[in-house]
């Protein structure tokens, strides 16, 4: 197992302190804007934590080490949902997501539009029940043609069977699509609660009073309207 050599803290020509590519400082910061979008959030935050990442420049003075930051390396933006998950999540699962803000490379990275995540929810559970209505609507129109047209016993038996396996599918497709779409609106309902209860908590501390629930408020995600009518399946 190979180690990475030591290296001295050099000083800076410019401002006379210690220098060191791993001297580093993060500053974690509040912000209050209206209607920031984040990634992996459904929800037009008015608040979120900032967390930016700096070199540092240490100076000796005064018998105590004086700590600067430096050039900014990276600054990522969370809402108070994710940053929660990040301070209480540590070491489990594969990461919370954040907002890349800026990096050394790029001052200014482009915004994020506002696009919720339960639409997606949305548009896939109605393709789901769009071709499981299709499946049972074809079904079921085969049975008819079966016992109409009096093409025996064998086939209406084979139709039947088509039939009940179209209905047993759509059942365990949609439970699958619905309950994704519950986990998603659990988390919108999660990242709204912890913003409302932080903003509580900011109001309290700087007034001492306690808001009303209206004060409180957040904006929820705009969702598409409702898919257009479709044909009623034909009756027995």
């Amino acid at each position: 197992m190979s180690h990475r050599q030591n290296q001295d803290p050099a000083i800076d020509a410019e401002h006379g302190g210690e220098i060191h590519p791993a001297f580093g400082v993060a500053v974690v910061t509040r912000r209050h804007e209206s209607g920031r979008s984040l990634f992996q959030s459904d929800l037009l935050h008015n608040e979120t934590v900032s967390l930016s990442v700096h070199e540092a420049v240490r100076k000796r003075d005064l018998n105590h080490d004086w700590v600067h930051p430096g050039r900014e390396l990276v600054e990522i933006e969370m809402s108070l949902a994710q940053w929660g998950s990040l301070v209480s999540s540590m070491g489990l699962g594969s990461g919370v997501p954040v907002t890349i803000r800026r990096t050394e490379h790029n001052a200014f990275v482009p915004a994020i539009p506002h696009q919720p995540r339960t639409a997606e929810n949305l548009r896939e559970v109605r393709e789901v029940t769009d071709r499981m209505y299709a499946r049972v609507k074809a079904a079921t129109a085969a049975l008819h043609e079966a016992i109409h047209e009096k093409k025996g016993v064998r086939a209406t038996k084979e139709a039947l069977n088509a039939l009940e396996n179209a209905v047993a599918v759509a059942g365990s497709n949609a439970q699958f699509a619905v309950d994704s779409l519950v986990e998603a609106g659990e988390q919108v309902v999660a990242q709204a609660r912890a913003d409302i209860e932080a903003h509580v908590l900011e109001v309290v501390r700087l007034t001492g009073t306690e808001p009303s629930i209206e004060a409180s408020s957040f904006d929820a995600p705009a969702l598409p309207g409702p898919a257009t009518s479709r044909e009623e399946p034909t009756d027995a």
